[in-house]
């Protein structure tokens, strides 16, 4: 993969990661379906692994 493409898909992974931790937290009133806790936890499960995927392809090297 071209290093352009890589970078593109490392900031939109940590982007969306940070977005759905912080509407795990603070739901806003647009979202109707965040305001159930199962939502919110699993909203937060998966914004906490797309950063640290985001965070793990930054550090990553190639052979």
């Amino acid at each position: 993969m071209n290093r352009t493409g890589r970078i593109i898909g490392i900031v939109l992974m940590l982007i969306l990661g940070v977005l759905l931790l912080y509407l795990a937290f603070q739901p806003s009133k647009l979202f109707l379906f965040l305001h159930g806790f199962g939502e919110r936890i699993g909203c937060g499960i998966i914004g906490a692994f797309l950063i640290l995927a985001g965070v793990m392809n930054l550090f990553h090297r190639e052979k």
